[in-house]
């Protein structure tokens, strides 16, 4: 989220420093399965949804800018999203759930038994699925590695190990940031964009609960070919495949604080589900595990745009869409930055909701 800020501040000509605590894009955002699910995310009309489908109508124009800039192909991927219903009850309940998309710009359409095996062979007996054919998926480490790569060659400094104690603030103005061994930045805007951290930030008008950590656990299976060619999201859990035949098994959602484990447990749920959903993957390689933190807010909105103190700016609390939400964000960042009106009104996102 700071990388993709940065990038577009940049571009509209501000000097911009990174400040990160440890290497850029090594939490949350290379973590990340990159389901760009905006109408499967949706669970109604409003401010969020709304905010969802910008951000998706965004990605080309990113993904072209960013392969222009860099030569990497950030596997933007317009798949759709199948939720499968294992009984017909719960297929109903989601059709009632999607309702409110018919007749606006949001699709979902609702599949039958033969529907869902013509579309994915490979997956078990269904009763059905809602399938929302405009979402997408992207590969999240090779959007950052492009991210980060184009910030930097529209003269973006990046800051590695550089630990931000707090935000200085002069009255009700943000003056700059201070780092752990003593270095002061001064700067006319601030953004805080730490993610799961962003509330360890001293200086800030947010308490202490407004963004907390969410522990994701994911699963990486490899298989010889794609299994499946739309991300899948079963009663319990999601899959995501690559084009080289990987395919991502996630995710957890845990409330333990910091602690970066990965499970047994986890796993083997997380194993369970998927060979559920697609048997062939009994004879899949596994080919890795990780944990990272998403970046959790109690109303599950994210933090955008001003604060009672001047010259700070948030881009944090994405929780479940902070790579779909990027480049929305980074345009409403940099709108705001440069005194401007954002392309999307962000009065239901900003801080005031939760501060002090």
């Amino acid at each position: 989220m700071g990388s993709a800020c940065a990038f577009k501040l940049a571009e509209a000509g501000a000097r911009v420093i990174v400040l990160e605590k440890s290497v850029p894009g090594a939490e949350a955002s290379s973590a990340a399965a990159g389901i760009l699910g905006a109408h499967a995310e949706a669970h109604g009309p409003g401010p969020m949804a709304d905010l969802l489908l910008s951000g998706l109508s965004r990605y080309p124009a990113w993904a072209k800018a960013l392969f222009m800039r860099t030569g990497i192909d950030v596997e933007l991927r317009p798949c759709g999203v199948l939720r499968v219903a294992l009984e017909r009850k719960q297929l109903r309940r989601f059709e009632r759930e999607a309702a409110w998309m018919n007749g606006s710009s949001r699709s979902a359409v609702s599949l039958d038994v033969a529907g869902v095996r013509s579309l994915e062979p490979s997956l078990a007996k269904t009763a059905g699925a809602l399938r929302f054919p405009s979402d997408a998926r992207v590969d999240p480490k090779l959007l950052f590695r492009a991210i980060h790569i184009a910030a930097q060659r529209a003269g973006v400094v990046f800051e590695s190990g550089a630990y931000v104690k707090r935000v200085v603030v002069d009255g009700d103005r943000a003056r700059g940031v201070l780092v752990e061994d003593g270095t002061e930045y001064v700067a006319p805007v601030v953004v805080v964009a730490a993610g799961s951290w962003s509330t360890l930030v001293a200086g800030t008008p947010l308490e202490g609960g407004a963004v907390v950590p969410a522990r994701g656990q994911v699963v990486e299976l490899a298989t010889p070919a794609p299994p499946l060619t739309h991300v899948v999201m079963g009663p319990r859990c999601y899959l995501v495949p690559r084009d080289d035949g990987r395919v991502l098994v996630g995710a957890t959602v845990e409330f333990v604080g910091y602690r970066r484990e990965v499970t047994a447990g986890a796993v083997r749920d997380l194993l369970d589900a998927a060979i559920e959903l697609v048997p062939s993957l009994a004879r899949a390689v596994l080919r890795d595990t990780w944990s990272s933190f998403r970046p959790f807010t109690p109303d599950e909105l994210p933090l955008l745009g001003r604060t009672s103190v001047k010259g700070l700016l948030l881009a944090t609390g994405h929780y479940r869409n902070g790579i779909l939400l990027a480049p929305i964000t980074a345009e409403i960042v940099t709108a705001i930055a440069q005194g401007k009106r954002p392309p999307v009104s962000v009065a239901p996102f900003e801080a005031s909701r939760l501060e002090r």
